[in-house]
């Protein structure tokens, strides 16, 4: 048996990396009301299919995709009376992704450990913006665990139909996963697995929601012009620096291409993730994931791999071992908190009277978390509910547009809202006093 290298134990460092950036405050939209619709529907012991959530919209047709999840969520709190397991999930779901794309990267790259460490640490770059606790970061894992059913000779096709039923249950990325393994199925000119591919998408209407499972994402596509709103459905930003490992990928492809590693086959993934990856910033990481084991071809040298001129001893590599590991352990382990410049302190939301209030979609998401239902929501992240009206509205009301007439047709006569934002100057215009302020978030009322 050869003796485990420090090469080998230097693909550590990708899972230090990733235990400490699981513990970064908790900043996501979403994730605070996919843990109330999950416990919501462990009391109903049904699925949600109408909102209860807002005052704005309430009653009104709306199919949670992520129900299973949310079901996950919501019995996690109750057991543990809280979101302490909130780290360690998305340590384990984004340590296993990254792991099994590294053993793609390994197999592809010709067993080189540089290569794979390269590979797997543009991945945790690639990844950093999107290990958050919503429901798709299961569905990364799952888009990782098909990338790794495609590369495995023979390809255990078998377990995709009931892994696509679970992820239909978890999101609405499944999709993609649907997507990627026809067109490689294409690239092989396997019927096998496009028929795998056929018989997955059947299973995914077999989950709570029936042939809805699909109408959901009909009608979130419906809403583009609510998503054009949002900042994550707009194109990448390429001055941003997590932009880089898409470059980096979109280089490696190209030096493949013309190194001549690149099979023309290949193109039948290539081309439609690259144009996937640059349509939205919430792409990225999906097409990285996908592109990655393809453009490693780019950087992975000719010839044997060279062996070490001596052997390294255990005691060595023992203690890389436990150093790194203990280091991870100190990072996944400390204490959750919520990003306070996204959502506001208690004092600010005890400074509200009862009745509606305007607020953002961040704030929205926090207040069904944490005080639903002795308080409806305005307004929080869900494109589909509230569509391209509802979330013009919105804008339109931080800008200060039509601030009277709307908050006279809804009742509104307090605002939670972010300090900068236009319609606090509005507001004193207004005569409405201040009943709380700190550095991030204000809370007005009519005098």
């Amino acid at each position: 048996m050869n003796r485990l290298r420090v090469a080998h134990l230097r693909l550590l460092v990708p899972f230090v990396v990733l235990a400490w950036r699981a513990t970064l405050p908790i900043g996501d939209n979403s994730f605070l009301w996919h843990v109330r619709a999950g416990t919501l529907q462990l009391e109903s012991g049904s699925v949600l299919a109408a909102d209860p959530f807002s005052f704005t919209a309430f009653g009104e047709p709306w199919r949670t995709q992520s129900w299973l999840a949310e079901l996950g969520y919501g019995w996690l709190e109750r057991v543990t009376h809280g979101i302490g397991w909130v780290p360690l999930m998305k340590f384990v779901a984004m340590s296993l992704t990254i792991a099994l794309l590294g053993l793609v990267i390994y197999r592809v790259g010709k067993a080189r450990p540089w290569l794979t460490l390269g590979g797997m640490l543009l991945l945790v770059w690639q990844g950093t913006p999107f290990g958050v606790a919503r429901p798709a970061l299961l569905g990364y894992l799952l888009l990782a665990i098909v990338i790794a059913v495609a590369h495995t000779k023979p390809a255990p096709l078998w377990i995709l139909p009931p892994l696509f039923w679970l992820w239909a249950s978890v999101h609405g990325m499944f999709v993609v996963g649907l997507g990627y393994l026809f067109l490689d199925g294409l690239r092989k000119r396997s019927r096998k697995q496009i028929l795998a591919a056929a018989i997955s998408g059947l299973a995914t209407a077999l989950t709570a929601h029936g042939l809805g499972t699909w109408w959901i994402l009909v009608q979130f596509f419906e809403n583009r012009g609510a998503l054009d709103l949002i900042s994550e459905w707009q194109a990448p930003n390429f001055s941003n620096p997590f932009i880089v490992p898409m470059l980096i990928v979109l280089v490696g492809l190209i030096v493949a291409g013309a190194l001549g590693r690149l099979a023309p086959a290949q193109l039948w993934i290539v081309i439609p993730f690259v144009a996937f990856g640059v349509l939205a910033e919430r792409n990225l990481w999906p097409a990285v994931l996908a592109l990655t084991p393809i453009a490693i071809l780019g950087f992975a040298r000719e010839g044997p791999i060279k062996k070490p001129a001596t052997s390294e001893p255990a005691a060595i590599n023992w203690a890389i071992a436990v150093t790194m590991i203990a280091v991870a352990g100190l990072g996944v382990t400390r204490p959750v908190e919520l990003r306070d410049d996204r959502f506001p302190s208690r004092e600010a939301v005890s400074s509200l009277n009862e009745g509606p209030a305007f607020h953002g979609t961040a704030v929205g998401g926090y207040l069904i978390f944490a005080d639903w239902p002795d308080r409806s929501v305005f307004i929080d992240d869900r494109a589909e509910l509230y569509g391209e009206s509802g979330f013009q509205r919105f804008h339109d009301l931080r800008n200060g547009v039509d601030v009277q007439d709307t908050f006279a047709e809804l009742g509104i006569d307090q605002a939670l809202v972010s300090a900068d934002w236009p319609i606090v100057d509005y507001l004193e215009l207004l005569g409405w006093d201040y009943r709380y302020e700190d550095e991030h978030f204000v809370v007005m009322a009519a005098s």
